[in-house]
């Protein structure tokens, strides 16, 4: 027979709830309900989605446990009872349909029946139950149409997430925000891997990391890249030129290098190098020149520049 040795930096648990209500519940509740009990002994905070990613659960599964406890008379949160517990109240429905109301469902619509063929292909592989009954949740409780499902899923599995807590978040935030239709889905995944593209691969060369591009500095970057024509590379060779001169990150010094490219007919990091090269070796030094100036304010003039935008 098993001696536990138990050392308390303890959460009480009722006596009634082992003896007379643990066995009958889910164990995946069981473990939503003594978090529940450290939150509230703790006197934090907690939402269901933060619970869920604790327990490595379904942030569904969490608010069906709540509901189910609060059903039971065991825990009390919400509006009223918050003080007591301080766990913020579900927003989403509770209620996922079972396998067998969502084959009903799908057998007099087509287009349900595909989606989980379709996410089968997406994820390589067969979906279980738990996932069917998200999906469905996804176009039932959500408001997200087949086609945007497909999309939501295409989305996160190029990120390389496929696990169905996370999709789930990103279900949600695309329903608080509106993202219901094709047309937002896509609008939304074309600036995001806009952000993850051009300006997101420039954010982590300059070493901006605590903060967006202003939209001053946007407005640089979508000039090179779209009058200019030039790729995040070349603006790369831009900075590490400006950087080699001044010694730190200036917008107006790199305009100067990359607009005396255009001028040039320069596109390619070959011919920038090349030119470089060819500056250094001139005998004469004399002449200006942007790969060298150390003589202009360019914090003046990024200050007269951000004035008039």
């Amino acid at each position: 027979m098993p001696k536990f040795d138990v050392k308390f930096d303890f959460v009480p648990v009722p006596r009634e709830f082992i003896e007379s209500r643990m066995a009958k519940a889910q164990g995946a509740y069981v473990k939503v309900y003594l978090l529940a009990l450290l939150s509230g002994a703790d006197g934090e905070e907690i939402t269901a989605a933060e619970m869920a990613e604790k327990l490595d659960l379904l942030e569904s599964d969490v608010i069906k446990a709540l509901a189910y406890w609060k059903n039971e008379g065991v825990l009390s949160f919400g509006s009223d009872a918050e003080k007591s517990q301080e766990i913020k109240e579900p927003t989403a429905s509770p209620r996922k349909k079972s396998m067998g109301e969502i084959t009903e469902e799908m057998t007099s619509n087509k287009a349900l029946a595909d989606l989980c063929e379709i996410s089968q292909e997406i994820f390589g592989r067969p979906l279980k139950n738990r996932e069917i009954e998200t999906l469905y949740w996804f176009y039932d409780e959500l408001g997200l149409s087949p086609e945007v499902i497909t999309m939501l899923l295409e989305y996160c599995v190029s990120m390389d997430k496929r696990n169905m807590n996370y999709i789930e978040k990103v279900a949600m935030s695309w329903n608080e925000n509106g993202i219901v239709t094709i047309e937002a889905a896509d609008k939304f995944i074309a600036a995001e891997k806009e952000k993850k593209g051009y300006f997101g691969s420039l954010r982590k060369l300059f070493g901006i990391d605590n903060r967006n591009f202003s939209k001053t500095e946007e407005t640089y970057l979508k000039t090179w890249r779209d009058e200019c024509g030039m790729d995040e590379n070349m603006v790369g060779l831009a900075y590490e030129y400006c950087v080699d001169a001044i010694q730190k990150l200036s917008f107006p010094y790199m305009d100067t290098i990359i607009r005396r490219w255009k001028e040039l007919g320069i596109f390619t990091i070959e011919a920038a190098e090349k030119d470089h090269e060819d500056f250094k070796n001139k005998k004469n030094k004399k002449d200006f020149s942007v790969y060298d100036d150390k003589n202009s304010d360019y914090d003046e003039i990024e200050k007269i520049i951000r004035e008039k935008m």
